[in-house]
């Protein structure tokens, strides 16, 4: 799986920041009303809020990368390489199609994974403890929420096949994440669903031609089509 995929972190900015404006604006807003009411209310709360989230995702990430480097190692059979490229390429496909509303949300495939988020995350908002510590707490715990969003970030870093990569793909898509989050109550109270629903499109482009490329790329290297390349770089 060696330079599988060609994804850059100005990329997972932008799906970070595409999609959380056509996803996490809805999925999210019970999540920031909860932790309004558990006492994250001060800019430093909330900011480490988020750093809790992303230092999930920068776990996620790196764990991904290392999982694909892993495998890479495992799988030195081209075939089976390939196969695990159009596997991945597919899975980030039906991701996409979800964002559309055409699939039904990954999520909904781990109900139990979802109920055991509820009960960790009941528990951890109704503690005593607050503060900046608390927050960053409450901001990991945030981070596991169950989400095909993140999922998607999660496969674009094992398909990076590298621990680093990983990491950077998913720092770079926890960023992107923020602005959307930060300010979901000024857009939900301005009505913004031409928006969304115009960020929902770009994002689901996004992804499917992340997978595209996978699904090239697994393809070549069963020798059913060629590899592209653009100048001295493969595309797949």
């Amino acid at each position: 799986m060696h330079h599988m995929l060609t994804l850059t972190p100005l990329t997972a900015f932008t799906f970070g920041l595409l999609g959380s404006i056509a996803h996490c604006v809805g999925m999210c807003s019970g999540v920031l009303l909860l932790l309004g009411r558990a006492g994250v209310q001060t800019p430093r709360e909330r900011l480490a809020t988020h750093a809790g989230r992303l230092t999930t995702y920068l776990m996620l990430g790196v764990a991904g990368g290392a999982l694909g480097r892993t495998l890479t190692a495992l799988l030195a059979n081209r075939t089976l390489q390939s196969g695990l490229a159009l596997f991945l390429g597919f899975a980030l496909a039906y991701t996409a199609l979800a964002l559309l509303g055409m699939t039904p949300p990954p999520e909904t495939a781990f109900p139990a994974l979802s109920a055991l988020w509820r009960r960790v995350a009941h528990r951890r908002l109704h503690a005593p403890q607050r503060g900046v510590v608390a927050a960053w707490g409450i901001g990991l715990i945030w981070g596991m929420l169950p989400c095909g969003f993140v999922y998607s970030m999660v496969l674009a870093a094992t398909a990076s096949g590298s621990p680093l990569s990983g990491g950077v793909i998913a720092l770079a898509f926890g960023l992107g994440t923020i602005p959307a989050l930060e300010g979901t109550r000024a857009l939900m109270a301005h009505g913004v669903g031409r928006m969304r629903r115009f960020a929902h499109v770009l994002a689901a482009a996004l992804l499917l031609l992340i997978a595209g490329q996978l699904i090239l790329r697994g393809l070549a290297w069963w020798g059913v089509i060629g590899h592209g390349h653009l100048g001295g770089i493969m595309v797949w």
